[in-house]
């Protein structure tokens, strides 16, 4: 599983480091205390990457998710597992791959430790789903995530996201 969030922060960060200076590349990620010191920061870039359409060559958007992937995978007071129905949801579209990481994030760190793993899981997918059916997103709803959308306006995104893990 850690070799499966490797690849996928490779596949969304390809590029972001090696660009522009970031913000980000100041903060400090090596020792516990050094994660928990981020998570402002984390929030933060998680209301950017929520707060900003999908759009290509977006240098601030492409480093707040490629640090909120940095922080998930190095942080040891939350868990992130990603469930398979993330490649079948997003259609392994890597922006659509670091909105459900931020959503992740974001929803941790606003309920703190011990969140439950189903009420992330379930809590992550809602926001995806709410970012996605935002016309000002750029984001056009279609397959999967069309499904996922009429889901959360029906309230049976946790029965969809059952449905896939079959």
């Amino acid at each position: 599983m850690k070799y499966y969030f490797a690849f996928l922060t490779i596949l969304i960060s390809a590029g972001s480091f090696a660009q522009d200076f970031s913000q980000y590349e100041s903060i400090p990620l090596t020792t516990a205390a050094e994660y928990r010191k981020a998570e402002p920061h984390v929030i933060l870039a998680t209301e950017l990457v929520l707060a900003t359409p999908i759009e290509k060559k977006n240098k601030n958007r492409e480093n707040a998710i490629a640090f909120i992937m940095k922080w998930m995978g190095g942080t040891s007071d939350f868990s992130f597992i990603p469930d398979k129905t993330v490649t079948k949801v997003t259609a392994n579209d890597p922006d659509l791959v670091g909105v459900y990481f931020a959503c992740l994030a974001k929803y941790a760190l606003e309920k703190g430790k011990g969140v439950d793993r189903e009420e992330l899981r379930i809590n992550a997918y809602t926001l995806l789903a709410k970012y996605c059916e935002n016309p000002d997103n750029n984001y056009k709803l279609r397959g999967e995530m069309k499904k996922l959308v009429d889901a959360k306006n029906q309230n049976k995104i946790k029965e969809y996201l059952d449905s896939k893990q079959k």
